[in-house]
């Protein structure tokens, strides 16, 4: 065979990688009872950075789905009441002139009201509803009560069906309601079939109260904050008599984003002083959806599991940084020798780094195990995300990758030191 061909080169090459790795593993057995505590402090952080990964991927993949609804430029106007004023007669017309004036106002683009279900808050309402099809079984879901502006300001478009806001009533028979997604297919089977179809709620019915709801949109599902899974819902018509127990809510244009709640309540506290009521602020909804995940814990859940994550990863460096730079002095007369034969320094280098890649793979392994008995055992945190095949390739596979390149990092040093030496003073000063 030719010297100068191709595959002369190739097979030389192998068979370089071969004796290359032949000698790594012989060098890791020979160092076995030093190598033995490196491999089990990599086989530890191993399952605890994957279990640390997990638990970011299950909140930080659940924060990352669109909630199903825009909250950019919307306002809650908060509103309260002094009931040591006498003025119940009044309460429903200056509520109405309340709600008038706010929308008005020259900086609200658009207004809403809704109560039930409230989005960032502990404020829940639920209710359960049978199709007339079916009526063995009931399904429960999150309820909100909305004027027919409400699905333009929060931006929730129908993916089945439309919402005709001239007939969004309580006053219409059957009653129109909208589904999300998840909704429709638990009542119905098939979301993409359940406009037109009627439901009813059982509870109601008992009660000898006739209930009928058809519906007339099917929207995309939603949550009720960021970290959280998405949960069924239904919008049904809101009675204007109920404004004055209900959430009023205004969408502002960017330009006027900024300063919109100091001028809001500058302009409009007197205006708004009313009978009972009395202005207390402009909320942006971005602001309450980030207070409500704080208040929860999560966010410093996230922040903590960081913190352990960057822990880990700087042990592992310091470990074998200082394990790989004894080696290294040990091992200068053996490199040394290794160059005067003919052995390159790139060579020098890919096996010291191969020593340690070696080493996290013999470490992977068990840690694999571990990790699959844990995911057996339902261990893991996956309240927001469901453990899958490809989430524990992923979750792993980060694990394994951020470690080899710690490992990487930290044997650069001691590698780069020993592709410098002098082959023959080393040998010398041997």
């Amino acid at each position: 065979m030719d010297v100068d061909s191709p595959q002369y080169c190739n097979n030389l090459e192998r068979r370089r990688v071969t004796i290359m790795f032949n000698q790594v593993l012989k060098q890791l057995w020979n160092a076995r009872r030093s190598n033995a505590w490196i491999w089990a402090v990599l086989l530890v952080v191993s399952v605890l950075l994957w279990f640390a990964l997990d638990i970011i991927y299950n909140y930080e993949a659940a924060a990352r789905k669109p909630l199903g609804y825009d909250v950019d430029g919307l306002y809650n106007i908060e509103l309260r009441y002094n009931w040591t004023t006498n003025a119940d007669s009044t309460l429903d017309e200056d509520n109405r002139t309340i709600y008038n004036l706010i929308k008005d106002y020259p900086l609200v683009d658009k207004i809403c009201y809704y109560r039930g279900d409230e989005p960032f808050s502990d404020n829940r309402m639920y209710e359960g509803f049978t199709p007339h099809s079916d009526s063995t079984f009931t399904v429960s879901t999150f309820i909100r009560l909305v004027s027919p502006e409400f699905f333009d300001v929060y931006n929730v478009k129908p993916i089945y069906g439309s919402i005709d806001s001239e007939h969004w009533s309580q006053g219409e028979y059957p009653v129109p309601v909208v589904m999300t997604r998840e909704l429709a297919d638990s009542v119905f089977g098939d979301a993409s079939r359940a406009v037109g179809k009627t439901c009813y709620n059982p509870y109601y019915l008992m009660a000898n109260i006739s209930t009928n709801y058809k519906v007339v949109a099917v929207v995309a599902d939603q949550k009720p904050f960021g970290y959280s899974r998405y949960e069924k819902m239904i919008y049904m018509p809101n009675q204007p008599e109920a404004l004055p127990y209900s959430n009023i809510v205004v969408s502002v244009k960017p330009e006027n984003r900024a300063t919109f709640a100091e001028k809001f309540y500058a302009d409009m506290r007197q205006p708004l002083e009313r009978g009972v009521f009395y202005l207390l602020g402009a909320e942006p909804l971005s602001a309450r959806k980030e207070a409500y995940d704080l208040s929860h814990g999560t966010v410093n859940y996230l922040n903590t599991t960081y913190i352990f994550i960057a822990f880990f990863m700087f042990m592992v460096f310091l470990i074998v940084l200082g394990s790989f730079m004894m080696r290294t002095r040990r091992r200068r007369c053996e490199i040394g020798v290794r160059m005067a034969m003919g052995s390159s320094r790139r060579m020098v280098m890919l096996q010291l780094m191969g020593e340690g890649l070696l080493l996290l793979a013999l470490a992977l392994l068990p840690a694999l195990v571990v990790a699959l008995n844990i995911i057996n055992a339902d261990i893991t945190v996956n309240t927001l995300t469901d453990m899958s095949a490809l989430l524990f390739i992923v979750t792993f596979g980060t694990a394994a990758l951020l470690l080899a390149l710690v490992i990487v990092a930290a044997i650069y040093p001691s590698a780069r030191k020993a592709m410098n030496l002098d082959p023959a003073e080393t040998l010398h000063d041997e």
